[in-house]
Formats: structure tokens, C-alpha cells, sequence
């Protein structure tokens, strides 16, 4: 298996790269932790089961083995009923996004009097409808979405039902919310108990039988069965009133594209049945798991015919994944006109950053190394990829993100050595302000290991962009006035070459910046704002970070940046994402 290099005349990269090992600018090894938890031998704790289940599905990712499977796609074969009759799939997609909760599956079969149907339905939320292309009625005169409000509960319960999901809704029903980017069983759930708030286990036959609330459901209970040995989900029968639905699981394994094996374990068999009738019968061809970019924004026609209930019990999410403000007590530094003096050498924490080596789970495969778990879980941890702030694209550039982030070895601008431009390259290293400009110093080896050092000397004059200036660069034209104690920051003249992001998050040459710095004591609030209508539906408003002096002794002494070349150009055999 091959994959792409680099070489570095200042350091040797090519292997660091190739790993995809996250070499932030200024970023720290994190602080020692307590020894990785383990379920002792036959212990049947609830705390035990479910750290089990998530470690056999091998859903515990990353340095921490939090629970982080975001989203999935998959793609099956077989059976489903269209108005009680059945329908032979000739396709069947599914895209979950179980941060944001939602489902989009798309499929067309054949009846037994040989008529075609189709259809997409999606649940986002408390919100149900039903699209005739992909993302419907999300541009303005592209498609048709139709609301269906009476199938909201059946949609979430098929897609909490799911082996990966309904983990994710015992966890939250134990008291690990949803929401959280912290989803450790193993460090946040009690040991000893039998129930945690709204999530038991009991043992029958030899099997662990754990019971959860189904989110977003109201009055809906979920049981899973697990196998006793592996702690895959067999089964999942949830029973809302009168109406039982059964999910029955099988034939466990890593379904994914060969070109990327992830080692998460998904079921090769799927029936779903209603008070006892067939409804889906799904054989497995290929999932993609690892943070794939899946959303389901709601249409207004949607959102306007359809008045949520009042059942959603998880925390909504929307713009950033977490906000942050300025909390510094300090005398904030001025220059001689009164401005906050935003020089000095700065430090900003990664955002979701987990990155170290991870014992092996006991499903991998002979061969499974803790280095080799870094790279695979760089797919599910990375900060743009995991979320659940991620840039609203318009529908028919969906597709188009996934496969440039499956293919990230061959495409990523960090894998072809190039500059990462902004916003990508992050909040500077090193500020040097003058009267009437400001100069930016950035690190080299930025977002896990590329960029090679970059600097900006910008106008703050209050000059305007000059429109006789079409040259497009990596880092764009940026001009700067101050709004107070802000520094506004307004770059356009980007080259399409870069990313926005990892996650495949592209841009066109229309994209527009704007960057503001605002300095309270020995802190600057750092927030982004992206436009570009070419590509995106909305501004993407990136999560807000906060700047302070950086703790190192050798924190402005720059290095000189070294020259990457790529190698195997041609060569690249593998879609693993770094």
C-alpha cells in the first residue's frame, strides 16, 4: 500500500506526512492521563457493556478512546415495502449524520408488476420531508421537497436503531449528552451500577440486554441485544405505544471501500420489521465511516410546514461547537494612537485535537499497532471533520467534498506540499504592529503537518480593495481598518488551490474573507467569516479561537522553512485520510 510523500530539506517529513501525524503549530503533547480504562474479566456493570459495545465496534477512537463516529455512508441491496408491496432495490443509499441528527436515504426499486419507484427521504431533527433530488428546495427553484410530518418518529427510530447509532443513544441515555465532543464512556460513566439515569442493562441467556430512551421520540424505548462475545447489537426492537419495530443485525465487519479499511465493525445483514411485517431486508456492499461529510439542512417550505415537537431531548447544535469570549482581568497594551497592540509571540489551542497513539481494540485486525490506530483515527478526529461546525455546501457539491476527502491523500493542497492559504493556516504566530500596517508570521507544519511557513504584510489604513487587481494568490489581497477595539481584516484574490479545511472543504476563486482581532488584556478573540457564493449556501463562521502568549521560550524565533517536494506522485493506492 502506497501512499504519498514529501521531503523536507529542514526536517524529515516524508514519513510525518505520509502518517499524517498532526504536528500542530505551537501545539503540546497532551498531559498524562490515567491509565486507559478496562472492563474487568465477565464484568456486567452497565459502565463495563458499554464501554464493551463501543470498543468491540471499535467506535472509541483517538487517545482518549472517545466515541467518535459522526456520520456514516452506506450502500446495500435487497428488499423494502413501497404501499405493503415489495420492492427490489436496484439502489440504496443512506447518509447519517448521528452529531447533527439526521438521515438521508435515497433509493429506487422495482415492484413485482415491473413498475419503477423512487424516492429520498430525510429526517433532520424534528423536521421529516421527503426531496425529489438531493438537498432539495435548498437553492431557490432546484428541486421539490414535500414535508412529511407524520413519519418524523419512524425516520429518528430507524436511524437511533442503527448498530453504530444506538450506542450513541445509550450513551445519552446513561448521562453522556449527544452534543458532547467528550464521549468517553470509560472515563465518564460510574462503574458498578446496573442503570445510569435512563439506560440499564440486565443479563439474559449469557447476553448483555441494555435498555435506552430513543432521542427525539417521545414514549419510545429501545432494546438491544448484544452478542455476548463481540458486544455487536444482534438486535434492536423499539416499541412506541402499539407499534414495535425489530431491527435484527448480522454478519459484522469492516464494510468499507477496500481502499480505505477502517477497521469499524457494521452489520453485512439488516431486516427491519413493523409489529412483525418485513419493511427492509438490506444486504451490506459498502459503508464509509470515519467523519464523512454528511448534511441535512432543513428547507424553509419544510420548516414552515411543519411546527416541531416538543420530544427532541438532545441539544440542539447549530453554528459553532463551542463558544468562547474573552476572559482576560488584564490592562489591555495600546500604541501611541490609543489601538490595542496586538504584537507579541501567540499561541492558540487546536480545536478537538486529539492525537497520540491508542491501544488496539479487540476486533482489529492481526497486525493493528498503536501508531497505525494515530493514523486511521486522524479520519475521525480531525477538528473540520469531526464538527460539528462545517461549512454548508450547495447540494450539488456534496458529493464532490466526500470523494475529495476520501481521496485527501492525492488531493489535499497539505499532500502536495502547498501553501495552506487562509483561512487554513489559522490565527498567526508572531504580530508586528505599525501605524499604518500590520505583519503576520505563521508557523511551519500547521493542521497536522503542513504549511512552511508564510508571512502577510498588510494595509490598516482603511484603504479599500482595488478593483483593477485581478491577480489570485494563496494567501489573497487583504486590506484592514478598525471597528473600536476590533482589527477587521477584509482578503479576497484567493487562488482555488487550496482548502478551507480538512474534509475535502474546498473553495472557489470567489471566496471572501474577513478576519477580526480583538485584544482584551493578555487575550485576542480570533473569529473567521468565509463567503463564497460559487460553492457555499451560507458564510461559514468558523469556530471562534482564543489567542495568548505563547509559553515558549523560542516562541518568535521563526525557523527558516524548509523546501517540500513531493514524491510517488503517481503512485497513490490507498483512499486512508490523514
Amino acid at each position: 500500500m502506497t501512499v504519498r510523500g514529501k521531503t523536507c530539506s529542514r526536517m524529515a517529513l516524508g514519513l510525518v506526512l505520509a502518517l499524517g501525524w498532526p504536528l500542530m503549530a505551537g501545539a503540546q503533547p497532551p498531559p498524562a492521563g490515567p491509565p486507559p480504562y478496562t472492563p474487568a474479566p465477565n464484568a456486567k456493570d452497565l459502565k463495563a457493556v458499554l464501554f464493551n459495545w463501543g470498543w468491540h465496534m471499535v467506535q472509541l477512537r483517538g487517545l482518549d478512546e472517545h466515541e467518535l463516529a459522526v456520520s456514516l455512508e452506506y450502500t446495500g441491496k435487497g428488499t423494502l415495502q413501497v404501499d405493503g408491496q415489495p420492492c427490489t432495490l436496484t439502489k440504496y443509499r443512506s447518509s447519517s449524520n448521528y452529531q447533527t441528527p439526521g438521515q438521508r436515504i435515497q433509493y429506487a426499486c422495482t415492484r413485482a408488476n415491473g413498475q419503477a419507484y423512487s424516492t429520498i427521504e430525510v429526517v433532520s431533527g424534528q423536521y421529516a420531508w421527503n426531496e425529489d433530488i438531493p438537498g432539495a428546495e435548498i437553492i431557490a427553484g432546484k428541486g421539490k421537497a414535500t414535508p412529511m410530518p407524520n413519519v418524523v418518529q419512524e425516520r429518528l427510530i430507524r436511524l437511533w436503531a442503527g448498530p453504530q447509532a444506538a450506542l450513541k443513544a445509550a450513551l445519552a441515555g446513561a448521562g453522556i449528552a449527544l452534543s458532547a465532543t467528550d464521549r468517553n464512556p470509560g472515563m465518564l460513566l460510574a462503574g458498578g451500577a446496573a442503570k445510569l439515569k435512563d439506560t440499564s442493562v440486565v443479563w439474559k441467556g449469557g447476553k448483555p440486554v441494555v435498555t435506552f430512551p430513543v432521542p427525539g421520540v417521545a414514549g419510545a424505548t429501545a432494546v438491544a441485544t448484544l452478542d455476548p462475545k463481540h458486544y455487536w447489537p444482534e438486535s434492536v426492537v423499539v416499541t412506541q405505544g402499539s407499534t414495535t419495530t425489530a431491527f435484527t443485525y448480522g454478519d459484522y465487519k469492516d464494510w468499507n471501500n477496500p481502499l480505505n479499511p477502517i477497521e469499524a465493525q457494521y452489520a453485512g445483514k439488516i431486516t427491519e420489521k413493523r409489529n412483525g411485517q418485513t419493511v427492509r431486508d438490506l444486504t451490506t456492499e459498502q459503508t464509509e465511516t470515519g467523519s464523512v461529510y454528511v448534511v441535512m439542512p432543513v428547507p424553509a417550505s419544510v420548516r414552515n410546514a411543519i411546527t416541531p415537537g416538543k420530544a427532541a431531548e438532545h441539544e440542539a447544535l447549530t453554528g459553532s461547537d463551542r463558544q468562547v469570549k474573552l476572559e482576560s482581568k488584564e490592562p489591555t497594551p495600546r500604541t501611541a494612537d490609543g489601538k490595542p497592540d496586538l504584537s507579541g509571540n501567540w499561541f492558540a489551542a487546536g480545536m478537538n485535537w486529539r492525537y497520540g497513539n491508542r491501544r488496539c481494540s479487540p476486533e482489529q485486525l492481526a497486525g493493528c499497532s498503536e501508531a497505525w490506530n494515530q493514523t486511521l483515527d486522524f479520519e475521525f478526529e480531525a477538528p473540520s471533520r469531526f464538527g460539528p461546525n462545517r461549512p454548508l455546501y450547495k447540494p450539488e457539491h456534496w458529493d464532490k467534498v466526500q470523494q475529495l476527502d476520501m481521496w485527501t491523500n492525492k488531493y489535499d493542497p497539505v499532500m502536495t506540499c502547498q501553501p495552506l492559504g487562509i483561512p487554513r493556516h489559522g490565527a498567526p504566530r508572531r504580530i508586528v504592529q505599525n501605524k499604518d500596517d500590520i505583519i503576520f508570521f505563521y508557523g511551519q507544519y500547521a493542521d497536522g503537518g503542513g504549511g512552511q511557513g508564510e508571512y502577510r504584510i498588510m494595509p490598516t489604513d482603511g484603504r479599500k480593495h482595488d478593483p483593477k487587481k485581478r491577480e489570485t494568490t494563496y494567501m489573497g489581497s487583504t486590506v484592514g481598518h478598525w471597528e473600536g477595539e476590533t482589527l477587521v481584516l477584509d482578503s479576497v484574490g484567493f487562488n482555488d488551490f487550496t482548502w478551507l479545511a480538512r474534509g475535502g472543504f474546498f473553495h472557489s476563486e470567489d471566496m471572501h474573507v474577513v478576519e477580526r482581532f480583538t485584544r482584551k488584556g493578555n487575550e485576542i478573540l480570533y473569529e473567521v467569516t468565509i463567503e463564497d457564493p460559487e460553492v457555499l449556501v451560507e458564510p461559514w463562521v468558523m469556530t471562534p479561537r482564543i489567542l495568548r502568549p505563547a509559553p515558549f521560550p523560542d516562541a518568535g524565533l521563526l525557523p527558516e522553512r524548509g523546501n517540500c517536494e513531493v514524491y510517488e506522485l503517481e503512485d497513490v493506492a490507498t483512499q486512508i485520510r490523514h
